[in-house]
């Protein structure tokens, strides 16, 4: 296979940028209406290929392991020199000597064995240590082209497919996270941390393809319910606008703001949220906030569900716009998850409408206060459901 690093004549360790800016250069020198190579031409196709391949995080991840396995298997193979010899003394064996030469060969057939089975497993190791890497920087797609690669060589490797669990259990995928889950506990059964993710998934209130027609009926119920909500809310903001002498409370601090709003804008957030969950609109909180990956070393990271409500609580709307871009990448959008943050968007949108000497703080700041009460009444209905 062509090595696409020497193509652009970087290091397997070169950056995203590093292939960008070598890749421009490389493209100008070689350009067939520049260069007046006779091979230029191919030379541009070559670059052109590389870059195809490195450029991108997911073929590159692909590629690198393809790459390692390219190696290990030329590493186990015999030198040119070793397998000449062998030709030439089965060409004129000696008499004397053969009852010496089979415990030989037997021998160098043993230590053949036992390099490919060591390089095999450092090669496991060091592809299992970057999709672990890909994991806890959430590239779901990388972890999962490096994790088939090591299905290639073992296809009864446990850690392999509890990672391809872990991803499946990030994408909403639950039934087939559990297949993961089950091939990884029946290679590894002595795994406590695997049972305890399988039982985990298992006992959620997931639902199965069969119970898709009574969420499709009861769809349109939850909708009316979390409307009636909304509405009561908006109701009881305008009554207690109405009641208020004065139009004090239009600062940009929320703590400049007046009562209504500094109390109202949490509590909608708390209704919508439980609603959401009782109603079955959500899926369980824990599945869909709590999943995080674990290492081999079983050094948990942080939960999604913790991020996001961190970053809600400095800036609402960048962590709505990080998580869509993020997630979208990864192929992991969770529609209960963007659910939570469509409907925190309309109720700021409703308190800005009710709030015009207000309503550009409201918008900008609202949702801060908004989101992390709508997931925490989410957790609490999920708790109630139980």
């Amino acid at each position: 296979m062509p090595n696409h690093y020497e193509t652009l004549g970087l290091s397997p360790q070169a950056t995203a940028e590093e292939i960008k800016k070598r890749f421009r250069e490389l493209a100008r020198q070689w350009h067939p209406d520049v260069a007046r190579s006779p091979n230029a031409a191919e030379r541009f196709k070559a670059i052109n290929e590389a870059y195809r391949v490195l450029g991108d995080a997911e073929r590159r991840a692909s590629y690198d392991s393809e790459l390692k396995l390219a190696r290990m298997r030329s590493a186990t193979t015999g030198s040119p020199r070793a397998s000449s010899s062998a030709r030439t003394s089965s060409t004129n064996p000696r008499p004397s000597k053969q009852a010496s030469d089979r415990p030989s060969g037997t021998s160098h057939g043993a230590r053949k064995d036992a390099a490919y089975e060591a390089s095999r497993t450092y090669a496991i190791g060091r592809l299992l240590t970057d999709a672990q890497a890909a994991m806890a920087r959430m590239r779901l797609n990388e972890a999962a082209a490096i994790c088939r690669a090591v299905l290639e060589l073992d296809r009864r490797n446990p850690v392999a497919h509890e990672i391809l669990g872990d991803i499946s259990r990030f994408r909403g995928r639950p039934d087939q996270a559990l297949a993961y889950y089950t091939l990884a506990i029946q290679m590894d059964p002595v795994n406590a941390r695997l049972r305890a993710k399988f039982e985990s998934l298992a006992a959620e209130p997931w639902r199965e393809p069969a119970e898709r027609s009574d969420r499709a009926r009861t769809g349109m119920r939850s909708a009316i319910t979390l409307m009636a909500a909304l509405l009561m809310v908006s109701l009881l903001v305008v009554i207690l606008d109405a009641a208020k002498p004065t139009s004090a409370g239009d600062g940009w601090a929320p703590w400049d703001w007046n009562v209504v709003n500094i109390l109202g804008l949490p509590i909608a957030g708390a209704l919508a949220g439980a609603f959401a969950s009782l109603t079955g609109w959500l899926r369980p909180a824990r599945s869909e906030l709590m999943v995080a990956p674990v290492s081999a070393r079983s050094r948990p990271t942080v939960p999604i569900g913790a991020i996001l409500v961190m970053m809600s609580v400095v800036c609402f709307w960048l962590a709505g716009v990080m998580y869509v871009f993020a997630a979208a990448s990864q192929e992991a959008l969770s529609r209960s998850i963007i659910i939570a943050f469509g409907v925190s968007a309309a109720i700021v949108a409703v308190f800005a409408v009710f709030n015009p000497l207000a309503w550009l703080p409201v918008v900008l700041l609202g949702g801060n206060l908004v989101f992390p009460a709508f997931v925490g009444a989410w957790a609490l209905g999920d708790g109630a459901r139980r």
